[in-house]
């Protein structure tokens, strides 16, 4: 019996010995920041760092009895049952994508958030194999220049025309402050006299800074704040609203980043810890995480 991965790798299922992953997210700094522990009911990953989605005798068994309950539904109600919908592929390469992601951010590997936008009158913003080409230029200069580590997803403008997130270390770029602060509820930065006027306190203000080498566009910059998934949810929504790849990219990322450490092993599926637990009609699944430091 053969088992297929989600990474389109073949094993045998001789070679799935383990029944639970785990996933350290360790800094630059060596400090553990969180742990995610998933478990299956079925031995359902390998130590090559592979998961699979496998077709095992209990998965094979169980379609051909849904075909049967099919079969029955129709001779006695003389109509076929409802199809079960399956996953948009699309959706589901969001879904990795988005997973990804998380284990970036989870690892530290970012503090500050970063917007960067595109002046039409030095570069067609609608043009991605030009927008890309000045975009990587610079963000590859500053990795190698001051050791930049950033995570980004493209965003296109009603009119087509394409700017980007990026989360990014702060300290890899020329940040200058900008004389405005973000407050939540406002779809724009505020002066910080305005801020004054509306009484805004001041633990309610994120200063606002711009990149000063940032020569093609408008650019934000603001201090990553907050629970550490929110912030990943926050970068995940722009994947979730897109429809379609950018430059057939989710995401972009580069520099030094920490990812996590995986490690595989057995254990009793009842006693796991839980979060969620999921029912894929062959096996279940059970997910915690766990985080020793939530905020940024």
């Amino acid at each position: 019996m053969l088992s297929k991965y989600l990474n389109g790798h073949i094993l045998t299922t001789d070679q799935c010995r383990f029944n639970q992953r785990k996933k350290l997210y360790i800094n630059q700094q060596g400090e553990l920041l969180a742990v995610e522990v998933m478990t299956s009911t079925s031995k359902c990953f390998s130590d090559g760092g592979n998961e699979l989605s496998e077709m095992s005798v209990k998965r094979k068994r169980h379609q051909d009895n849904q075909k049967l309950i099919e079969q029955m539904h129709y001779e006695l109600y003389n109509e076929p049952v409802q199809p079960v919908v399956k996953e948009n592929p699309i959706e589901r390469s969001k879904r990795r994508a988005k997973k990804q992601i998380k284990d970036l951010i989870l690892c530290g590997n970012f503090d500050t958030f970063v917007t960067l936008t595109l002046d039409g009158e030095k570069i067609d913003r609608q043009d991605y194999g030009a927008v890309i080409k000045k975009v990587n230029a610079y963000l590859n200069n500053r990795v190698k220049r001051d050791g930049l580590r950033y995570l980004g997803v493209a965003e296109r403008h009603k009119k087509g025309g394409i700017h980007f997130h990026f989360l990014v270390n702060g300290s890899a770029l020329k940040l200058a402050d900008s004389g405005t602060v973000s407050v939540q509820g406002k779809k724009r930065p505020i002066k910080i006299a305005t801020a004054d006027r509306q009484n805004i306190p001041l633990e309610q203000r994120h200063t606002v800074y711009n990149v000063t080498d940032w020569s093609l566009g408008f650019s934000t910059a603001i201090a990553c704040y907050g629970d550490v998934m929110s912030v990943s949810a926050y970068v995940c929504k722009y994947i979730t609203k897109a429809d379609e790849k950018i430059g057939g990219r989710w995401y972009y990322s580069g520099g030094k980043l920490c990812k996590p450490v995986v490690q595989y092993g057995n254990a009793d599926y009842t006693t796991a810890p839980q979060d969620w637990e999921y029912d894929t009609g062959y096996n279940k699944l059970k997910c915690r995480l766990e985080q020793t430091k939530c905020d940024l």
